[in-house]
């Protein structure tokens, strides 16, 4: 192992960064639903909501083909490799092209059927029909979007990263109100696609700085292309599993504790998610960090990082922790629960799920340190048992004895699956949870 003396990349810019854009792309994403929300009826808010499968397919994508090329690039500036990082970047925006214009084609011929499937009833079908008619070119930016997201934050252009995003959330709430008085559903899809827009060329003026931008070749390697999509895949199956597991865990208790226990559950899944996507904040800084350790081949580097990412995992899980604890009376209000007594088994269920919150931070920094050194079936194992298979599967068993019981099985779920891969990797493969030795890749 050499050591390298070059400086080590810097924990609070990228994590800085990542949380606030996380948090900043959640409202950016909910900008449309509130404006529907206050603008027009009912109907029309649950019709702009059947469209959410096709964005969560269209986000599946371009974390597919885009996110880990983006780390790969960083590992490829850790051993100083200017032609691999051209070669990265260039063949990324080409699959991320190929990709946009092959999923917006499938949506442009096949329009009114797949509003069907997800809509097909007459009260709802119109204006979903009318909202996708816009948002079916969605991807043709998203895919692009999406890598730049990833490449300007890991390459540290936080102004141009903050500045996007802030003028999409801007632009995307005026025009949404303005175009959406004036033409319905199209004007909030079209406000939609302009402010995207705008956030993409923001970005794309970090690339005109010498240091930053790198050369594009024609670079199209397929067999280059499956291996960085397979590489992206666990992180980009987060949104599946998050669906799998809402799905799932709101029709058992629909069937089992009525409309009202549904509302209660919901506040608790809502949580869940949104602490599980808050804790981006330190796998980005891990996923940069750890690329650069291995580009390097450095140990130490790798080490201080993995220190780092550690103490930044139970600190945020322990303040997340103690933040639900606290806010765990006001939350059902904030998600617009009347009924004191659905509000009141809500704040209960949120008191015992919230010391999950460590063990989902545990469970996110683990999963995408065996993403990146190649150990893909630890990863999506990992994720798949913490966020889906296993809160589904205590939710439901213990559920059936009380409706507190579903909380209790969210909160054992990522709790386990943290424990398993632990006894896993220590008392089976024999290794250190965080191996060094798992550096060196073909």
């Amino acid at each position: 192992m050499t050591v390298d003396k070059e400086k080590d990349i810097r924990f609070f810019p990228v994590f800085l960064g990542a949380t606030i854009g996380v948090v900043l792309e959640i409202i950016a994403t909910l900008v449309d639903e509130i404006v529907v929300g206050n603008l027009f009826t009912d109907e029309i808010f649950a019709a702009v909501n059947l469209i959410t499968p096709f964005t969560i397919l269209e986000v599946f994508i371009a974390y597919l083909v885009s996110v880990a090329g983006a780390a790969l690039i960083v590992r490829a500036q850790g051993a100083g490799d200017k032609r691999r990082m051209s070669e990265l970047f260039s063949q990324t925006l080409i699959v991320c092209g190929l990709c946009g214009i092959t999923l917006t084609l499938i949506y442009v011929l096949f329009t009114p059927q797949l509003v069907r499937l997800v809509a097909d009833d007459p009260s709802v079908y119109e204006n979903a029909l009318s909202y996708f008619k816009v948002m079916r070119f969605y991807p043709l930016l998203d895919m692009f979007d999406t890598f730049m997201f990833a490449y300007v934050l890991y390459r540290g252009g936080f102004l141009n990263f903050y500045t996007a995003i802030i003028s999409r959330i801007g632009i995307n709430v005026l025009l949404s109100w303005q175009l959406g008085m004036r033409m319905g559903l199209t004007g909030v899809g079209l406000a939609s696609i302009i402010s995207l827009l705008v956030a993409l060329l923001v970005k794309i003026t970090f690339l005109f700085s010498s240091k930053h931008g790198l050369k594009f070749v024609w670079h199209l390697n397929v067999r280059d292309a499956l291996g960085v999509a397979m590489l992206g895949f666990p992180e980009s199956a987060i949104s599946i599993f998050v669906v799998i597991m809402e799905f799932s865990l709101n029709t058992f208790t629909l069937k089992n504790y009525g409309a009202a226990g549904v509302a209660a559950v919901s506040v608790v899944i809502n949580i869940f998610e949104f602490t599980f996507y808050l804790s981006e904040g330190i796998s980005e800084y891990e996923i940069v960090s750890v690329n650069d350790s291995i580009g390097k081949d450095s140990s130490r580097s790798m080490d201080l990082a993995i220190k780092k990412t550690l103490r930044a995992a139970l600190i945020e899980g322990t303040v997340l922790f103690g933040l639900i604890i606290l806010a765990s009376g006001a939350l059902p209000e904030a998600f617009d629960i009347d009924n004191e007594e659905t509000a009141q088994l809500a704040a209960l269920m949120l008191k015992i799920f919230a010391p999950t919150a460590v063990f989902i931070c545990l469970s996110r920094i683990t999963a995408i340190f065996y993403q990146y050194t190649r150990r893909l079936p630890r990863t999506i194992s990992l994720f798949g048992m913490a966020i889906a298979l296993l809160p589904i599967l205590f939710g439901t068993l213990f559920g059936r004895f009380s409706q507190v019981g579903i909380a209790v099985g969210m909160a054992l779920g990522p709790f386990m699956a943290f424990s398993l891969m632990y006894i896993y990797v220590r008392c089976i493969k024999k290794e250190k949870l965080f191996d060094y030795t798992l550096m060196h890749l073909n």
